[in-house]
């Protein structure tokens, strides 16, 4: 089921993200919306910062789809 957006936010793929501190494998969804939003995704294994952003009309979400080998 799709996930519902506030008006005006609009989502897209962003491909897949490999962590270069771990190796966890992630799925990004870009969002972009008229409203400016400030955040950072961090990786969900090592803590790694993912990626920040300030105060801008785009974010990212990360979903881990494959955990690195021990």
């Amino acid at each position: 089921m799709a996930q519902k957006l506030k008006p005006g936010v609009r989502a897209r793929d962003g491909g897949e993200y490999t962590c270069p501190g771990c190796g966890a494998v992630y799925s990004v969804t870009v969002y972009t919306s008229p409203f400016k939003d400030t955040g950072q995704a961090d990786c969900n294994v090592c803590k790694l910062p993912i990626k920040s952003w300030n105060h801008a009309t785009a974010w990212w979400s990360y979903k881990l789809t494959k955990r690195p080998r021990k």
